[in-house]
């Protein structure tokens, strides 16, 4: 087994239990079994044992709801398998955690004889985990011709948040899907409803407009984050401190099938499962929901998980 990384703390989360249908026999797939879950996490936590800030550690009750909706919600034959997927789910729910050790174990497991439980033991870093994800890596070439024209038949999927809080929010957001729209290689699928939230992090400034859509892209995932960037300058965005007032805000928060973990561009988005105002707006669109590789459940729990829930309201059509 590989030894924790260097200068890391540590999270604990021991005993959790939960219900779930997995094994190989017809009665293990129809009935829940119990499951027991312990977890060690090791993420730089110092940033949060100095502020006293529950932005900068890692969210425990998240990743309890996260471990506990896979349980319940999915079904495999496998605990090897069962207990990846955990992992899998818990590296992407914060970027900031490094590495992971689960201790599944399945109570009362219907062997022969006296077995009190069976149970595995993993331990992986994020970039193995990543790197092993059933997710396909889409390369990027250069010279391919991104101009070509798309319909629904072709291209990949990809979910998009927009946000705004500057001028005429409704107007600037209408405008950016727009200059989508008439971009070669991009079809809007489908749209959220609109919402306006509080704003996280720099606080003294007005509260936002947030939607998202579901698109089909021919463009690969980097010159597609190079339109958007094109767009939100058309649109006047100017650079300010992180987190504050913007004219216009559109991220890529998933490209279907794709992994990426760049110093310009992460995917899927490294902070979404931690932001009301970009989870619930995709939970309006079930076809978006399926793009992120999470399920209904699993995000809305995380909605209301999320710091910024309570200042969320729906305000009407995007």
């Amino acid at each position: 087994m590989s030894a924790p990384m260097q200068h890391m703390d540590k999270i604990l989360i021991e005993g959790l239990k939960a219900w779930g249908k997995h094994g190989v026999l017809d009665f293990e797939k129809q009935y829940p079994q119990a499951f027991t879950v312990d977890m060690e996490i090791w993420a730089d936590l110092s940033k949060a044992y100095l502020s006293d800030n529950l932005e900068d550690t890692v969210n425990y009750a998240c990743i309890y709801e996260v471990i506990k909706t896979v349980i319940e919600t999915q079904s495999f034959r496998l605990v090897e398998r069962l207990a990846f997927v955990i992992l899998e789910k818990v590296f992407r729910h914060d970027v900031r955690i490094q590495r992971i050790r689960i201790r599944l174990i399945k109570n009362k497991a219907p062997l022969e004889g006296q077995v009190d439980s069976i149970g595995v033991e993993i331990e992986k870093n994020r970039t193995q985990v990543l790197l092993q994800d059933t997710c396909k890596i889409i390369e990027t070439n250069v010279n391919a011709d991104t101009s070509a024209k798309t319909d629904t038949d072709e291209g990949y999927r990809a979910v998009l948040a927009l946000g705004s809080n500057v001028g005429d929010k409704h107007q600037n957001m209408q405008r950016a899907l727009e200059m989508l729209s008439d971009c070669g290689g991009i079809v809007i699928l489908n749209k959220s409803k609109l919402y306006e939230t509080e704003p996280v992090g720099y606080v003294d400034q007005e509260k936002f407009y947030n939607a998202a859509i579901l698109v089909k892209t021919t463009l690969n995932p980097f010159d597609l984050y190079s339109k958007i960037k094109d767009i939100e300058n058309n649109l006047g965005r100017k650079k300010t401190i992180r987190w504050g007032p913007r004219l216009i805000d559109i991220d890529i928060i998933a490209y279907e099938r794709c992994v990426i973990n760049t110093k310009g561009l992460t995917l899927p988005h490294k902070e979404y499962m931690q932001r009301a105002f970009v989870l619930k707006p995709i939970s309006d669109m079930p076809d978006a929901v399926e793009v992120t590789g999470l399920n209904m459940t699993l995000i809305e729990k995380m909605t209301t998980c999320a710091d910024d829930y309570q200042g969320l309201k729906c305000i009407g059509s995007l």
